[in-house]
């Protein structure tokens, strides 16, 4: 039996979301697969939304024999918009939902906003809550969740949000992201957001779209996977970061960031 991860990247605005039937992200990763493989089980880190995308998803794969399933093998048969670009052989008990840790960035445009009111808002949502008002509830799946950071920004005539936490719900990121936003419109006071966010209010938060959301990466602490990088999958994302998601993402700043922080571009290259 092999077992593995691979870190993937793709254009969300092109698929019907990660998971679902014929154009999701997931139909095509498994369509790429059934070309060396018959029959897989396939685990992922999220399952976003139709329009976010990401730089650092993870699958893994599980399947018989031990033939390993190159990286430059899925990108042959992957539709443009999606690619991976490291992969790592981890232990049959491995699964890419089992994630310690998840990073996002919601970029949107900045209206004037009152950061600082903004930065303790999103003070508020730090640590464990019961975040019942700021989901699409789903049947069987808990209310409380852990958030560990949330970071807001202003670059020239965009905001930027970075969130970390353990795991989200279905909308909980879009619609934390609308509430601060609210609140540094000042339609919503932040006494009570407190109060939504402490589920003392029982009233649901309209999320905000989904084309400025994309999912940085995944971490799985001690059982972080031993990553190798597959050089061509780097290279169609950086020049596709550059080029066609360029409008999307609208900052050099935050394309810079992304191939730095979460790609360690410099790191990946000093090996040619």
């Amino acid at each position: 039996m092999t077992v593995l991860a691979f870190k993937l990247f793709y254009d969300g605005t092109l698929f019907n979301g990660f998971t679902g039937g014929a154009g999701s992200i997931e139909y095509y990763v498994r369509k790429a697969v059934k070309n060396f493989v018959n029959e897989c089980t396939l685990s992922k880190a999220s399952r976003t939304d139709p329009g976010v995308s990401a730089v650092g998803n993870v699958i893994s794969i599980k399947y018989s024999g031990n033939h390993e399933l190159l990286p430059g093998m899925l990108n042959s048969k992957l539709p443009g918009g999606i690619r991976v670009w490291a992969w790592a052989r981890v232990n049959e008990d491995f699964r890419a939902r089992a994630a310690v840790a998840r990073t996002y960035m919601y970029i949107t445009s900045w209206l004037n906003e009152d950061l600082e009111l903004m930065r303790k808002a999103a003070e508020l949502f730090i640590g464990v809550h019961d975040l019942v008002n700021f989901q699409v509830r789903e049947k069987g799946v808990p209310t409380v969740v852990r958030i560990d950071d949330i970071q807001v920004s202003r670059d020239g005539a965009n905001l930027v949000f970075m969130i970390s936490g353990r795991g989200f719900r279905n909308k909980m990121i879009r619609k934390i992201v609308n509430s601060i936003r609210m609140v540094g419109l000042g339609v919503l006071g932040i006494d009570e957001l407190k109060s939504l966010i402490d589920a003392q209010l029982r009233r649901p938060i309209p999320p905000a779209p989904p084309y400025g959301l994309l999912l940085l990466g995944v971490n799985y602490g001690v059982n972080e996977p031993n990553w190798v990088v597959d050089l061509g999958g780097v290279s169609y994302v950086v020049n596709y970061l550059n080029n066609k998601l360029h409008n999307t993402l609208s900052s050099s700043y935050v394309i810079l960031k992304i191939l730095h922080e979460f790609m360690d571009i410099n790191k990946l290259f000093s090996h040619i």
